[in-house]
């Protein structure tokens, strides 16, 4: 995430809708993927105005009413639970970061004639609601549709499911990443060649995926497993590696903006790999900072070769000028 200005001078984020020092009203134009001050060239999105989920913009003659995040929604959470709105807030916030991402890589979520868009549904089920239609939702991608169940925004809940799942990472915008990774396989691995390469790296995707599935939660990843998939989850199918693999480079990516942004870096790698050269270290020197406020490490993975070779692919993938 780059650096964010007020008009006054004063920085301001992400999620910003006001400037704390000179007051200006703000909101984020997707369209230049800048905190913009709200003139009558906009329109606030109406989940802005009737529930303070959202901070996005839209031109004021779309005759629009839902910015360009809220309007991929299908389904939203129960508002009539007051509880939810908190949650709620929380998946439209990971959400947008996912998208921002994407808009700064020039990855079209919007769809076209030939291509569908990205849909999100946010969903509970009996284990949180008993009045809820679903006995189980499980958090996944389908045809362009990306299910969260709104269990994962709560932050005990997660935790809880990710002691169970012995897992040392479990975040809402982990889970958008990944199954985002689902969406793109579809849109990226498009041509014979490409999936060559792609079953070279990642593994043959015709495998039984339910059975792979029933296999890994049944049994665990296979011994060794950390030398060769960026997690255990990764081990389960080859889908799920590229899903897994996918999601680290969004991470790596939008970290590393973050960090170049505010001046963290003083690291000097050149060439096509150098971003990755540059997260190995930076990404050492976060989890010390962590480590000394006494908390888990920020990003507790170690980039493996076959790792490293599925995250170069996924660059190449994307930036094929630069390859």
């Amino acid at each position: 995430m780059k650096n964010f200005f007020c008009k006054c001078g004063q920085r301001v984020f992400f999620d910003s809708t006001q400037c704390v020092a000179c007051g200006t009203a703000l909101g984020f134009d997707p369209y230049i993927l800048e905190i913009v001050p709200i003139t009558q060239q906009y329109w606030s999105c109406k989940n802005t105005l009737d529930y303070a989920v959202c901070n996005w913009l839209l031109p004021a003659n779309s005759g629009m009413q839902f910015c360009m995040s809220c309007g991929l929604n299908e389904i939203i959470p129960n508002l009539g639970e007051p509880a939810n709105i908190a949650l709620w807030q929380r998946l439209e916030s990971a959400k947008r970061r996912l998208l921002y991402t994407l808009l700064g890589m020039q990855l079209d979520f919007l769809g076209s004639e030939n291509t569908p868009s990205l849909r999100f549904r946010f969903l509970e089920d009996k284990r949180r609601n008993p009045q809820a239609l679903e006995d189980f939702v499980a958090t996944g991608h389908l045809a362009g549709t990306i299910t969260i169940n709104v269990a994962e925004a709560d932050n005990v809940t997660r935790t809880e499911q990710r002691e169970f799942m012995q897992e040392r990472y479990r975040t809402l915008l982990g889970h958008f990443r990944h199954e985002s990774g689902h969406f793109y396989f579809e849109q990226l691995i498009t041509s014979p060649k490409v999936l060559r390469e792609w079953r070279a790296i990642f593994g043959d995707e015709r495998v039984d995926y339910a059975l792979r599935l029933e296999e890994h939660y049944r049994d665990g990843p296979p011994p060794g497993w950390e030398h060769n998939f960026v997690s255990a989850y990764a081990a389960a199918h080859p889908h799920e590696d590229w899903a897994e693999s996918f999601s680290h480079y969004l991470h790596i990516i939008d970290a590393l903006e973050t960090m170049r942004s505010s001046g963290m870096t003083t690291v000097q790698a050149d060439g096509r790999q150098g971003w990755l050269l540059e997260w190995m270290q930076l990404s050492v020197t976060l989890n010390e900072l962590n480590r000394s406020l006494g908390l888990e490490d920020a990003y507790p993975f170690v980039q493996s070769g076959p790792v490293i070779d599925k995250l170069e692919f996924i660059d190449r993938l994307l930036h094929p000028l630069n390859a």
